[in-house]
């Protein structure tokens, strides 16, 4: 154990808690916590046993190393361990990849993660949305429960499965259990949605299989649908996207006739 991890076992025994417990805080074995004791009870009162001198195998990474890996992962968050060692070849010869992993992972507290998919914002789209925080950011809660959303989605009638599967050896992997279904041009639904804060959910409208949202379907599914929904929630305002649909002439007449404001 680490002389931090080893610190925090006596804080926690003195605070009363079992070796057990402990044991399972720290993320070691409970003999690990009772060696400790043991050997405490041989040193003066609030002293912390060191090490062992030689005990355990080296560390094939130096602080210099850790510090190369930490910069080369700061910098670049995609870099794989593969990569690193090839990058870095003379430093890391003798260092495994695995060993790599574990050091990233373990001591540098850089674990790999599945990193979160986000759209790709220009400057302009950017500018935008700062401006309308803005512009709306003194409005009250009370006068956002007020304010109706609305978009639309497109749901694949082919559901995407893992690419991994456990296949026993004695398998063949063109077996039908073990196969990953495809569709090259799979059907579609597109289906829209709102909601408000002062009724929430205001009805789910599914457009027929195939078709896309275009500003005359939409002025349907808006004189169809929504506005009944906009009545009963009693709304001031309306938000959707800038999709080209939305921001169509039928569409923009629509919701001026009915006298719908549109942030």
């Amino acid at each position: 154990m680490q002389m931090e991890e080893k610190s925090r076992a006596f804080n926690l025994l003195e605070k009363g808690d079992s070796v057990i417990a402990v044991a399972r805080d720290i993320g070691v074995s409970r003999e690990a916590i009772y060696q400790l004791k043991r050997l405490a009870a041989l040193l003066p009162h609030g002293m912390i046993p060191k090490r062992k001198s030689g005990s355990g195998a080296p560390k094939k990474t130096s602080p210099r190393t850790d510090k190369l890996l930490k910069r080369e992962v700061t910098s670049y968050p995609s870099i794989t361990a593969v990569e690193l060692k090839s990058k870095h070849a003379e430093l890391l010869h003798n260092v495994s990849t695995r060993t790599i992993r574990h050091r990233l992972q373990k001591d540098l507290k850089l674990p790999c993660r599945r990193a979160a998919k986000k759209p790709m914002l220009t400057a302009a789209m950017k500018k935008k949305r700062l401006t309308v925080c803005k512009k709306y950011r003194c409005w009250t809660a009370a006068e956002w429960r007020k304010v109706m959303f609305s978009d639309e989605s497109i749901f694949k009638l082919v559901r995407g499965v893992p690419n991994m599967v456990r296949r026993p050896s004695t398998a063949s992997r063109y077996d039908p259990k073990f196969t990953v279904k495809t569709v090259k041009h799979p059907g579609s639904v597109m289906v829209l949605g709102a909601f408000s804060g002062n009724l929430g959910r205001a009805g789910l409208y599914f457009l027929p299989k195939n078709v896309t949202m275009r500003g005359s379907n939409y002025n349907n599914v808006l004189k169809e649908h929504l506005l009944a929904f906009w009545r009963i929630h009693q709304c001031d305002h309306f938000i959707h996207d800038g999709a080209p649909a939305h921001k169509s002439k039928i569409v923009t007449k629509f919701l001026n006739d009915n006298n719908i404001n549109v942030l």
